[in-house]
């Protein structure tokens, strides 16, 4: 489980913090020599889940991945059968080593998009740092019913094997319970399973997948007392391109046209857009010096319509804070523009030291900003 950073109007994504301090979610896997198949208990406070579908291309598989409105997956599954989710709950002392790579944005999506197997998704964490080992652990499964815990202990990782069903959690008492009968690995033999470690109160159990690794079939299932689970098909998904689902409304999202997925889902946050040729360098100006600004304090409210100011100005100090830690401006680059009698709307791509943000600029007709807004991020790889 993740929590995005989001400080002020300015929306900063800085990178990823304890959602909750207690164990949150129950991931297992039931194997058997035929059948493999991932289940997960997603266990937070938000309710606006979501279920985002991104086709392979040359080099990435095709993902179906899970998680909530900030667009950072939190599980997922990919065309070659392999799936992952996380629990969090620890509290380990562990700092990635400088020897290792800084993937951009995401670690878990850079993982799932370029893995088969465990064993490669293990040598991709021996790669690639992940900083949310310090407070969680990630369940990693692939077709072949191999699964592999990855934590860390005493500041290194561990890498804990098994061609077995097993799992941990949240409802680690129950699913153990359980697992002693040796269920099915079947829905049906996971489905009580899932329903014995359900969450309840703050952090209760928001959706419940299940993924079957050799078919590609994915079952989404409502908390409680609601409504069977939803069968839906990786490579169905797939073909029908990138496109998204909110949860609560999957069933009549079903009929509906696919909704197009968010720049935050894209694999990175250039996909899907070019550079627009731009016949005013001095507003790039302002906007570049607006956010030069940002790490000294000294933004100045006639730059903005008093609602916004109004908004910003209690924020400054933690916006400085913020703004200091991507590190200067390296390149700022025009990817929309929209004009009207009563707006100007522009897009861009910021390129900082430690950073890569999508920001969105609302001009009104007194060439104030109404708004000021990140639209998706990632992390520099460095």
């Amino acid at each position: 489980m993740k929590k995005i950073l989001m400080k002020g109007i300015f929306t900063f994504v800085i990178g990823v913090v304890l959602a909750v301090p207690v164990y949150a979610c129950t991931i297992f896997v039931l194997t058997d020599a035929e059948r493999t198949l991932f289940f997960n208990n997603e266990d937070y406070s938000n309710p606006a889940t979501r279920i985002w579908f991104l086709p392979g291309s040359k080099g990435y598989y095709g993902i179906a991945y899970v998680g909530f409105d900030n667009d950072w997956a939190q599980g997922g599954v990919n065309t070659a059968g392999l799936a992952f989710d996380w629990v969090a709950g620890v509290n380990e002392q562990y700092v990635p080593g400088p020897n290792l790579l800084k993937p951009r944005g995401n670690p878990s999506e850079r993982m799932l998009e370029s893995c088969a197997t465990v064993e490669e998704a293990i040598a991709f964490y021996q790669k690639y740092q992940e900083p949310s080992f310090s407070y969680a652990r990630i369940m990693i499964a692939d077709k072949s019913g191999a699964s592999v815990i990855i934590g860390a202990r005493n500041g290194q990782l561990y890498f804990d094997r098994s061609s077995q069903s097993r799992g941990f959690g949240y409802g680690k008492k129950a699913l153990d319970d359980h697992l002693a009968k040796a269920p099915q690995p079947t829905v049906q033999g996971g489905l009580p399973i899932l329903q014995a470690c359900l969450q309840q109160g703050q952090y209760a159990t928001k959706y419940s997948s299940i993924y079957d690794l050799r078919s590609g079939d994915i079952y989404l299932v409502p908390p409680g007392d609601q409504p069977a689970e939803i069968k839906l098909n990786l490579s169905a998904e797939l073909a029908k391109g990138g496109h998204y689902y909110d949860m609560p409304q999957l069933n009549n999202q079903l009929n509906q046209s696919p909704l197009a997925l968010r720049p935050g889902m894209r694999r990175f946050l250039h996909d899907g857009y070019t550079q627009v040729p731009d016949p005013d360098p001095a507003i790039d100006q302002r906007f570049r010096t607006l956010f030069e600004s940002n790490a000294t304090g000294s933004m100045k409210a006639e730059e903005f319509s008093p609602e916004l100011w109004q908004q910003i100005a209690p924020n400054v100090k933690e916006i400085q804070e913020e703004a200091k830690k991507l590190g200067r401006i390296e390149a700022f680059t025009l990817l929309e523009r929209i004009v009207t009698d009563q707006q100007r709307s522009y897009l861009y791509l910021i390129e900082y030291e430690n950073a890569t943000i999508l920001q969105r600029f609302v001009l009104n007709d007194k060439n104030q900003l109404t708004v000021v807004k990140s639209e998706g991020w990632e992390q520099k790889s460095k």
